[in-house]
Parts: structure tokens; C-alpha cells; sequence
């Protein structure tokens, strides 16, 4: 499966959950519309409002530009996804 985000002026995440196949691997279609500003999409331990340790991370990149992140199988839960370099910009995902 492939999944879609994207980084949008003032600097956050278009969207702001995802829901994905627990014991899957997946794609994040990650779109930066923010020109000249780099982002990137890590997925961490905790949720949104409780971010934990890092478990993946994706290639920080300037936009306008997108990038597809290969994530490996994730185990059911709830974990948060950041962009590392605006720790501001979080999102929940939903693993089931």
C-alpha cells in the first residue's frame, strides 16, 4: 500500500492522521509543497501529543518535491510521525 502526506504553508502536515496494515510494509508518497524548505517524515514511539524514540526516519529533502519512503512492517498500535527538522509538525499513525 501506498500512502500519501504532505508538508503545506505555515509549516505542518496536510494530514494531520493515518491508518495503516499492522505487519505490512508500506510507502509514504510524502509531497513538500513548501518551497525551498526542507522536511521529512520520521515515524516515533508514542502518539502525537506523547512523542517517543525514533524507530524510522526518511530522507530530509527541499521542496517543491516528493519523495516515496519504504517503511518497514510496524507491529499494532499508535505511533507519531514528525518531520525532523520542524518536530512542530506531527501527525498519528494508526497501525491495525
Amino acid at each position: 500500500e501506498t500512502y500519501e502526506l504532505s508538508a503545506v504553508n505555515p509549516i505542518a502536515f496536510e494530514q494531520s492522521a493515518l491508518e495503516v496494515v499492522a505487519g505490512m510494509a508500506f510507502s509514504i508518497l510524502f509531497n513538500n509543497k513548501n518551497e525551498g524548505v526542507p522536511h521529512n517524515v520520521a515515524i516515533h514511539e508514542g502518539n502525537a501529543g506523547d512523542v517517543g524514540a525514533e524507530i524510522w526516519k526518511g530522507e530530509i529533502f527541499p521542496g517543491i518535491g516528493t519523495r516515496t519512503y519504504n517503511v518497514p512492517a510496524l507491529t499494532a498500535g499508535t505511533y507519531a510521525y514528525i518531520c525532523t527538522v520542524h518536530p512542530n509538525m506531527v501527525g498519528t499513525l494508526t497501525v491495525k
